[in-house]
């Protein structure tokens, strides 16, 4: 199960062409894809607080958890943009919510710098990487 995990978080990652991590709904990390820089998932090679923390820590903070679901995510049933915030050390995401039926399971996170439009369901890559998010 844990092997699927992985290839499903990385096939998220290269689709949207961004960083990403899977995380239960308690914020325990599950799964992430690497983040050195030099591939196509890292263009800007950009990394936060909050997510080296999340992969050191295998999980994030109550602080953290409650900043990100303030902003809607433990409802959402569609991708959400999260805000950065630089004091707290957060870059801007994308949330891809994984659920099953009306049952939140996780959180697919993407540090995409903003570029996937979550108003536009013909964005690039997205319709791909919600149907994945469906199948963790």
């Amino acid at each position: 199960m844990r092997d699927d995990l992985q290839d499903l978080v990385d096939e998220v990652s290269a689709v949207l062409g961004a960083p990403a991590t899977l995380e239960d709904r308690d914020f325990t990390l599950l799964a992430f894809c690497a983040h050195d820089g030099t591939g196509p998932a890292t263009p800007g090679a950009t990394m936060d607080t909050v997510r080296a923390r999340s992969i050191l820590g295998r999980s994030s903070t109550p602080e953290v958890r409650a900043w990100f679901e303030s902003h809607g995510i433990a409802r959402a049933t569609a991708p959400v943009r999260v805000p950065a915030d630089p004091v707290a050390g957060i870059l801007t995401r994308l949330c891809l919510p994984v659920r099953s039926g009306d049952r939140l399971h996780g959180y697919l996170w993407l540090l995409d710098e903003g570029r996937t439009d979550v108003t536009d369901p013909t964005a690039p890559g997205l319709g791909e990487a919600v149907a994945l998010a469906a199948e963790a």
